[in-house]
């Protein structure tokens, strides 16, 4: 069963569509991963971790349809130290970072669309818990 809650609304859709910012679009995604991937019965894969399925997701996304989305990945990072927060709450609880760069909301939603992306999908059902994905503002921090 796939559990549509990690998928934005249609009305999330519609939104960054008709009022997205102009520009390059900066995703963060906090990922919660399963334990265990978790695929349909039918699928054919092999066990294996939730980290190790979003890693085959993750490379669909940024590598095989990367003409696509043209993604460029700011930041993929566990989790080390919940610095303000409260340890182990549901708030404060992720597995990974990762904050994601598109040339605009036009190749987000582009990759979205791709046959191939959304075969890929099944690997992002099999691996996540839970997650946020946030659609931040477009101008990077000069480092």
């Amino acid at each position: 069963m796939i559990d549509r809650s990690i998928d934005p609304t249609a009305d999330q859709v519609r939104q960054l569509r008709d009022d997205g910012p102009d520009g390059p679009v900066t995703m963060v995604n906090l990922l919660k991963f399963k334990d265990r991937a978790v695929y349909p019965e039918d699928s054919g894969e092999p066990a294996r971790s939730g980290s190790e399925a979003y890693a085959l997701y993750e490379k669909a996304f940024s590598v095989t349809v990367g003409t696509v989305s043209q993604a460029n990945i700011i930041y993929n990072g566990d989790v080390g130290l919940v610095f303000i927060g409260e340890p182990g709450t549901a708030p404060t609880d992720w597995d990974r970072v990762l904050i994601v760069r598109y040339p605009s909301r036009g190749h987000f939603l582009a990759m979205m669309r791709d046959e191939t992306y959304r075969a890929a999908l099944v690997h992002r059902y099999a691996a996540i818990e839970r997650t946020v994905l946030l659609q931040c503002g477009t101008e990077l921090a000069a480092l």
